[in-house]
């Protein structure tokens, strides 16, 4: 993948995938740019450019899905990080699922997270999104693979 998101990255970090609802459309991202904020509640952080499709979504719904992704999607992350969501269907080559909250959650992950906005920080370019955890499917049998690192890229 030859972004300078990519080759310009300083800090090693996990690569997680962005899967949002709104309505008849939906979308996933790469996303690299996420943290866990809090155990009680459960709580994480999300930051998205103000000009992305996905942060249009996310301001219509308030409701994600953050998937962790493990060293062998790395093309699920290349695939839907090289390609807008306004010009093309990412979600329709994926194997999605829908959880019992109605979240998308993708098969195979390491984790699938359903989360609630609490919060939108705006900050230069990009909206960081404080979220509650409120749904999650962790896939136990995929515990020997490691996380997808943006340095797999």
């Amino acid at each position: 993948m030859t972004s300078p998101y990519v080759s310009g990255s300083i800090v090693e970090s996990v690569v997680g995938l962005l899967l949002i609802e709104s309505g008849d459309r939906s979308n996933a991202m790469t996303i690299s740019f996420f943290s866990e904020v809090a155990h009680h509640p459960t709580a994480l952080w999300v930051s998205i450019s103000q000009g992305s499709y996905t942060h249009s979504l996310m301001q219509e719904t308030g409701r994600f899905t953050l998937a962790v992704l493990n060293q062998t999607q790395k093309d699920i992350a290349i695939s839907c990080g090289t390609v807008s969501g306004r010009d093309f269907d990412k979600c329709a080559s994926l194997d999605i699922y829908r959880s019992p909250g109605g979240f998308l959650f993708l098969q195979g992950a390491l984790a699938s997270t359903g989360c609630s906005v609490r919060r939108a920080v705006p900050l230069d370019d990009h909206t960081i999104f404080l979220a509650d955890i409120v749904e999650s499917h962790l896939d136990s049998r995929k515990a020997h693979l490691r996380q997808l690192l943006l340095s797999d890229l």
